[in-house]
């Protein structure tokens, strides 16, 4: 009679090729762990590290014993641990509790979860996807379905969206169940016993090296992860120069992974340990900085400390929380969670395509005025262009009056200026970065659209208008309003109109085609303009809003 193999559930992770170690515990981070050595087959090589239990109480703790009569005593416990296995000149790691806070990331491989994930997974089975869009910032997000399904029905924008983590059903002919895979990371759950560890991880290995995912997933290569060591090392330069003068235009920090917000306390750095931040915001991780001259390795050897409501500690590499975007003469490029992206060049070329059929505006604006004050450069800010650029090209200002609709979050501008030939003209600084830019594009379509689909929204809009001037309310009729009536002009400041569209950030290029795509489907004209910057003499006072 046979005896029934346990079923257990395991995560995974494999070493990259080639690697040199002197032992096992080369492997891990540092840290002092207890160690085992394995029983059973002479053909399974490996060893167990387990990291001490710790007991910590719980954040909530002292609150609580505030307001009650005695004292509260509760305590939390953590368990890591990491099984590390030998198997064909690679070592396959499974980690127990928070066992994969105890590997040292470097000598794994980043792709292993997600590329052995694709591989193994039926692609219409799929339950929740994980990915990183970048949008008007970097965004995470996890859709889940309430049923298996194909990757189209979670909404996944192949232009824009990085695909980390897939859960779902094994392909048939794969013994595993329970499937999920991110990043470095392949979960899964099998009817195995300890021995068959051997057998089991030289199949994950064989299933990271295959390409079968191209089959149905060939578009997750649209944003690939580079894997030329040199054009790193260049990149990695730019980065460091970048945080070096504290250039936070293309540069953001984000959690390495999707975490339960709700669950999180807060923040701290290397350098500002005992400061912990509500928020997670780059500008305080350079402000930890000082005047500090900064290297690669200091940027690998800081940390991200998040802390959660029970007292638990967790930290990550500070390199592997940035986010930075840069584009050479030929490519561009994304960091994100400690690697570096390559766009695909067919991508780019489509992507051009679109570009140009984007026309150049007709209308004329000023030039955007810039100085030197107290021996830092100074930019006129957009309120103050767009009151400027009004009185001299008699357009109506309507910034910041701001009008509330039913299909939107929060109330939104019709456009900053406007023109008696109905263009409706939104303002955006070019130093804003692929954040601001994009935010310009999405500003646009949203207000065009609620224009002609909300009734109450015009009804508003039109008493703005008349406030300006008692007959403009004839620019948005209440009833029979026609969207091919109308222009939505995009003014970049800081680029002519030589150069406005092939200087835009990489992804704020997507988010303007997406744009241009959806308002002109909808039958209005879209047009971009930029206007130059011009050196002048400071303005007589300057407590202004300069941006």
């Amino acid at each position: 009679m046979s005896v029934e193999k346990p079923y257990v559930s395991l995560k995974a992770f494999l070493s990259k090729p080639d690697t040199e170690y002197d032992d096992l515990e080369n492997f891990l981070s540092s840290g002092n762990y207890q160690n085992f050595e394995l029983s059973g087959s002479e053909n399974l090589s490996g060893r167990l590290y387990v990291k001490a239990t710790e007991e910590k109480q719980p954040t909530w703790t002292p609150f609580i014993n505030s307001g009650i009569t005695g004292n509260l005593e509760l305590s939390n416990r953590s368990s890591s641990a990491v099984l590390l296995i030998e198997v064909n000149d690679r070592v396959v790691a499974y980690t127990f509790g928070y066992g994969r806070f105890m590997l040292d990331q470097d000598r794994f491989l980043p792709d292993f979860g997600i590329r052995t994930a694709l591989n193994t997974l039926r692609h219409d089975s799929l339950k929740s996807v994980d990915i990183f869009t970048v949008d008007r910032s970097a965004v995470q997000k996890r859709t889940q379905a309430v049923r298996s399904s194909s990757v189209d029905v979670f909404g996944i924008d192949v232009s824009k969206d990085i695909l980390r983590a897939v859960t779902g059903n094994a392909k048939e002919g794969i013994s595993f169940q329970s499937i999920s895979g991110g990043d470095y990371v392949y979960s899964f759950s099998a009817y195995i016993e300890f021995e068959d560890l051997i057998e089991t991880s030289q199949s994950l290995i064989s299933y990271y090296t295959e390409e079968s995912y191209k089959e149905q997933f060939s578009w997750v290569d649209n944003i690939r992860r580079l894997k030329n060591d040199t054009k790193k090392s260049e990149l990695d330069e730019v980065l460091r120069a970048a945080i070096d003068v504290k250039n936070a235009t293309d540069l953001a920090i984000t959690a390495p992974e999707v975490v339960s917000w709700d669950k999180i306390s807060g923040f701290s750095f290397t350098r500002s340990k005992d400061t912990v931040y509500p928020t997670l915001i780059i500008e305080d991780y350079l402000n930890s900085l000082g005047d500090d001259s900064i290297t690669l390795n200091t940027l690998k050897n800081h940390k991200l400390f998040i802390y959660d409501l029970d007292s638990n500690e967790v930290q990550h590499s500070l390199y592997k929380s940035l986010y930075f975007e840069h584009t050479d003469a030929s490519k561009t490029f994304i960091l994100f969670s400690g690697d570096w992206f390559e766009i695909d060049n067919d991508f780019i070329v489509e992507l051009d395509r679109a570009l140009a059929q984007i026309q150049i505006s007709d209308l004329e604006f000023p030039t955007v005025h810039n100085w030197t004050h107290e021996d830092k450069e100074k930019i006129e800010s957009e309120g103050d262009y767009n009151e400027r650029a009004a009185i001299l090209k008699s357009y109506h200002l309507l910034d910041k009056k701001l009008i509330q609709s039913r299909t939107t979050t929060s109330a939104i501008e019709l456009c900053d200026l406007m023109t008696d030939d109905k263009q409706l003209i939104h303002v955006k600084h070019k130093k804003g970065g692929s954040s601001g830019l994009s935010h310009l594009f999405a500003q646009g379509y949203v207000a065009a659209e609620v224009t002609i689909s909300d009734r109450e929204f015009r009804k508003k809009a039109r008493i703005k208008l008349r406030s300006i001037r008692s007959d403009l309310d004839s620019l948005i009729p209440l009833n029979g309003i026609s969207s091919s009536d109308y222009e939505v002009v995009y003014l970049v400041l800081g680029d002519d109109n030589s150069t406005v569209k092939s200087a835009l950030p990489f992804f704020s290029k997507i988010n303007l085609v997406k744009a241009y795509e959806n308002l002109t489907q909808k039958g209005f004209k879209v047009t971009i303009c930029g206007v130059a910057k011009e050196r002048r003499e400071p303005p007589a006072s300057t407590d202004e809003n300069e941006a």
